[in-house]
């Protein structure tokens, strides 16, 4: 079974004093991954019992409680709204000032080049296994041994593209 972290609101909010404040409601979706004629794609799991479900729609109910105790959790939600203005920005063909560009190629070549740029991932796994013995001798999973090995993946889809953010909501 597979995690994943998705947005499910994404809006960019005009204040009083008209500064631009990106909006967004996240959660977490149950998903496997099916066999299909396009090789393998990933479902949603919409079993009300389903432990994977249960899982995510309690994370979801409880996700802005999470963030507030969980750094990574916020940090997240912090990317999903960086990420909403950005395409805010392109979808409005906004026109910036060139300092702000400017500004931009200047953090990153002030930025020392990380070390290990890997995306991180985190998963869990859990499995057990039985080993048969016939005439003192092992025998092999193929011709007899049993395994059982559950995992739990995840990831991250935004899915900005669902969302036309060129339209400002007021606060």
């Amino acid at each position: 079974g597979r995690e994943w972290f998705v947005v499910r609101k994404a809006e960019v909010r005009i204040a009083e004093d008209r500064t631009l404040v990106p909006f967004v409601k996240m959660g977490v979706e149950a998903r496997e991954q099916m066999v299909t004629k396009k090789g393998l794609e990933d479902a949603a799991v919409t079993s009300p019992n389903h432990p994977l479900k249960k899982f995510a729609d309690a994370f979801t109910r409880n996700f802005d409680l999470i963030a507030e105790r969980k750094s990574v959790v916020f940090h997240l939600r912090e990317l999903a709204k960086a990420s909403v203005m950005a395409k805010y920005l392109v979808d409005s063909n906004a026109r910036l000032d060139e300092s702000w560009l400017q500004l931009a190629e200047e953090v990153v070549k002030g930025t020392p080049q990380e070390a290990h740029p890997e995306i991180p991932q985190l998963w869990n796994m859990r499995g057990n296994s039985r080993i048969q013995l016939k005439n003192g001798r092992v025998i092999d999973m193929f011709t007899g041994g049993q395994r059982n090995l559950h995992a739990i993946y995840g990831g991250v889809q935004f899915g900005l593209d669902r969302f036309e953010l060129a339209q400002r909501h007021a606060l």
